[in-house]
């Protein structure tokens, strides 16, 4: 009669075991801007990861607990779908609420299985080292025969520049640190074989598992500075003076020193960076303020911090550090943008509760989660995929148990909230593939601003609503084939979920060609206003002057050209440049406002 319980045990291991060596995988394949072929992948095996979870706690008869976590994963995850639900905000945000929910589907698959499983938490530890391990040689390799996936960068690994690249090895780095500490002078071998030589077999006996654990620190640990990603830098260094405390007010001078130096070299070495992410932050703030307790919206922080730079722009404020930003580069502060107060308690609430059950069922792991935390105040690694793996895979498990239990689900209930939940996971998977397939078909005619491209772009228009490339390339399109109400149309779309100012630029030129020339104007200095320290704004509101004919402005705003100073100077900004100048040379007219033109 044992024998039964028995092969379960071993089954329900065995497949836990398996299947999470299969979601690490995918945390090892390419990593792209907006959907990677093993999105596609997960979005199918949420359903398969149910339907095996629901059988394993029929034949276990195992009643899941419903833990704190649990709950306010739930209570967050309806409150994100009912503010879209509501069309708060009005932003596209097709992509990042399939992304979610695939999440979201992932964390009850793995709470199913992983509630039945009854795994050990070194299954996962050793997972993230050797996980970062790989990462590591992928990037030694890449620098070797020159394979890196961005032009300018020696190792990108997985991901597409090094930053969220860095994040990995930070991770198995704090992870593997803990280990060392947590196991003790636990042998790698028991007994060996006596075939093994005598050396040999003493050597091994002797081998500990924290001298393998400190080779994989050390691969990791030679591999992150060649990132020069200060944020795995300061992750890594809060999460090992916390590991290494003991030994803190020792050394406590000397290592108050060297932060203080390495928080110096840290900004200057990068210094345009670090002022443009305040910028970034500051200017995503200034909008947020304007509905603080329900945020701008899901989808909505590009544009608030479009909004922001303006009037941060009209008050005086310095923004020639500022650039054109795709994240956030902190995920507290767009929870709290796009979702407002309420979200952010909750997102908050909801780490907080992870991270107490993490910090009692497994050090290591708390450790890795806290690195990763620290990491996505300054980037934006909860916006890719292996990490979101990572992290519900963790949180999943630490759940399973030592979450703290609120009330068991019945056998019944659990099978219908499997059933539903598969049902659900289904329907996200054809949305997702049909996204992907989009994706790939886009690339196809990406940069084509034919107008015969355009009923493509119209077929692909509502799965890309929230694709701010290809909205350009369409309203480029359009552009071209004089449909400019169409163009403009569509470039207002794209102002939705963009902060980039050429949307505004071409809405001028649009607006240029129709002859409506007091829209183009507003169109041209929305753009100045949006990103101060580009020329091309001011330059197509010079040129709209000179065709109106009105001369005084021209001349003021070629002054303005005149005396530019650019963040970026090129072929382009010195010939926009001198045509400005000769402006300026042909009016025959005082300098206004004092200002001297420098050529």
């Amino acid at each position: 009669m044992n024998t039964i319980p028995q092969t379960i045990l071993v089954v329900r291991r065995y497949t836990a075991a398996l299947i999470i060596l299969l979601l690490v995988c995918l945390t090892f394949q390419p990593v792209e801007r907006r959907w990677a072929e093993a999105e596609v992948w997960l979005a199918g095996g949420t359903v398969v990861l149910l339907a095996v979870g629901a059988v394993l706690g029929v034949m276990t008869r195992r009643r899941p607990a419903f833990t704190v976590t649990d709950a306010l994963v739930t209570v967050w995850f309806a409150f994100y779908a009912g503010m879209i639900w509501t069309d708060g905000g009005g932003y596209p945000c097709r992509t990042e609420f399939l992304h979610t929910v695939v999440v979201f589907l992932l964390y009850f698959s793995l709470r199913l299985l992983f509630g039945v499983a009854g795994m050990s938490a070194w299954m996962l530890v050793v997972c993230i080292i050797a996980g970062g391990c790989y990462e590591a040689v992928a990037g030694v390799e890449q620098m070797v025969n020159g394979t890196s996936r961005h032009s300018q960068y020696m190792l990108t690994g997985n991901f597409l520049n090094p930053g969220p690249y860095s994040a990995y090895l930070m991770m198995g780095l704090a992870v593997g640190l803990a280990a060392m500490r947590e196991i003790g002078n636990r042998k790698v071998f028991g007994t060996m074989p006596s075939v093994v030589p005598g050396r040999i077999a003493t050597m091994l006996k002797n081998t500990e598992w924290r001298h393998v654990l400190a080779v994989a620190v050390l691969i990791m640990a030679v591999v992150l500075p060649a990132t020069w990603s200060r944020a795995a830098f300061v992750g890594l260094a809060v999460v090992a003076l916390w590991i290494y405390r003991r030994h803190y007010r020792r050394y406590r001078f000397a290592v108050w020193g060297v932060l203080a130096v390495a928080s110096i070299a840290f900004y200057l070495v990068k210094q345009g960076s670090a002022d443009g992410r305040m910028i970034i932050w500051q200017a995503a703030l200034t909008t947020w303020l304007d509905s603080p307790w329900l945020g701008v919206g899901t989808g909505g922080f590009c544009h608030a911090v479009a909004e922001g730079m303006a009037r941060m722009h009209e008050c005086g404020v310095d923004l020639s550090s500022a650039g054109v930003t795709d994240n956030a580069y902190n995920i507290l502060l767009k929870t709290l943008v796009e979702q407002g107060v309420a979200g952010a308690v909750l997102a908050v609430a909801l780490c907080v509760s992870a991270m107490i059950s993490l910090y009692r069922s497994c050090r290591p792991l708390f450790y890795g989660m806290a690195s990763l935390l620290i990491f996505s105040m300054f980037s934006y690694p909860f916006d890719l995929l292996p990490y979101k793996i990572i992290v519900v895979m963790t949180v999943a498990w630490s759940e399973s148990s030592g979450g703290k239990a609120l009330f068991a689900i019945g056998r019944i209930k659990t099978l219908l909230m499997a059933g539903m939940l598969a049902f659900t996971g289904k329907q996200i998977y054809g949305m997702v593939r049909e996204s992907y397939e989009a994706d790939s078909e886009y690339a196809i005619i990406s940069g084509f601003h034919n107008e015969a491209f355009i009923e493509d772009y119209y077929e692909l228009l509502p799965v890309m609503s929230d694709n701010a490339e290809f909205l350009f390339d369409f309203g480029k399109a359009l552009n071209t084939a004089r449909r400019y109400h169409d163009s403009n149309d569509v470039l207002r779309r794209g102002t939705m979920c963009s902060a980039d100012p050429m949307f505004y630029v071409l809405t001028g030129n649009n607006y240029k060609e129709m002859r409506q020339y007091e829209l183009a104007e507003q169109a041209y200095k929305k753009a100045f206003a949006v990103m101060p320290n580009r020329l091309y704004p001011l330059y197509r509101l010079m040129l709209l002057y000179k065709e109106q004919g009105r001369q005084d402005d021209c001349v003021i705003t070629a002054y303005m050209i005149a005396n530019f100073k650019e963040k970026v100077t090129s072929e382009a900004t010195n010939e926009m440049k001198g045509n400005a100048w000769w402006i300026i040379k042909e009016s025959e007219q005082v300098c206004p406002h004092g200002m001297v033109p420098s050529r």
